[in-house]
């Protein structure tokens, strides 16, 4: 954290300004960009996502834009699964060619390696997201507000989209049921809990261990077992499945929840199945004690003080 005086009008005040820690350890291994490179990658990393998302409801919508097309009609109630799918695998895929051309890249340059890498990074990483964030949208409800569709095709679509819990009611003979109100706010609340860690993580931990620097460069790296890390292994990925429990809350429906386990189910392929077989390699023994004692995820309970502590900006 920085901070210093500036004077407006004859009058000082003080100016805070948080410093995102790692950044200057991650443009030392951009040697060939400007400074200005991480803004210009968090704006790529939005306009992605953005995009990603409207092309995504786009594509559920095809079905009601092109009627006399009998196939996609009959696909209508499963395309936004499989567009999220196909989203999330083919970020997930991309981000993957960090470890799968490191030794190609490293032995032809080690000082540009990461700096060629990196786009995979900013590019598979926000695909991943516009596929769960997709998850987010109340498809039919917005078809109808932007281009006055009608119900959708196929009465699946429709079941697909509607709350659980309103189903349930309306069985039970209770068709006015509504539980709209409860679901945003738990959603929100999950998803701010989600962005506040993110923010934190990166803050607090760097930048440079958030974009897998220390993939091209282990020996630059080491094992952090305080603050967070004392608690939770990967305390940035505990961010993704608190969105995907938002994205679940959001509408609870068999739509949203489908969403939300592919996301979970493929994160979690790459969470154990690349990034922790890769801390093995880089640090061995050590990595395995650490994974007996600190769990990957699921902080425990009498841990949950601790996490908030971190979360406000105290110490523990």
């Amino acid at each position: 954290m920085i901070i210093f005086k500036d004077k407006l009008d004859g009058i000082s005040k003080k100016v805070i300004v948080m410093e995102i820690t790692g950044k200057e350890e991650m443009l030392k291994h951009l040697p060939d960009r400007p400074k200005f490179i991480l803004k210009l990658y968090l704006l790529q990393v939005i306009l992605i996502m953005i995009i990603s998302v409207i092309i995504l409801f786009i594509l559920d919508l095809l079905p009601r834009f092109l009627p006399s097309i009998r196939w996609l009609a009959s696909l209508e109630p499963y395309i936004p699964f499989i567009g999220s799918l196909f989203w999330i695998l083919g970020g997930l895929t991309i981000v993957h060619v960090v470890w799968r051309k490191r030794d190609k890249l490293i032995a032809r340059d080690k000082r540009t390696a990461f700096q060629k890498s990196v786009k995979y990074s900013f590019t598979g990483i926000p695909l991943v997201f516009g596929g769960i964030i997709h998850g987010f949208l109340p498809v039919s409800w917005l078809a109808t507000k932007i281009f006055s569709f009608s119900d959708p095709q196929k009465p699946l679509t429709n079941l697909f989209e509607t709350s659980i819990g309103k189903i349930i009611a309306s069985v039970a003979g209770n068709p006015n049921y509504n539980d709209m109100i409860p679901r945003i706010i738990f959603s929100v609340l999950f998803l701010i809990l989600a962005v506040v860690n993110i923010l934190r993580t990166i803050f607090v931990l760097g930048i440079n261990n958030a974009s897998m620097l220390y993939v091209y460069y282990p020996e630059e790296s080491k094992i952090v077992d305080k603050k967070i890390y004392s608690i939770v292994r990967h305390p940035l990925y505990v961010s993704v499945y608190l969105i995907a429990i938002s994205v679940v809350i959001s509408n609870f429906s068999v739509f949203s929840i489908g969403i939300s386990i592919i996301f979970a189910a493929c994160f979690s392929y790459h969470i154990f199945g690349i990034e922790e077989k890769e801390l093995i390699e880089r640090f061995g023994d050590d990595f395995r004690k650490y994974r007996k004692t600190t769990p990957a995820l699921i902080i425990h309970p009498k841990n949950w003080g601790n996490f908030i502590r971190f979360l406000i900006g105290r110490e523990f």
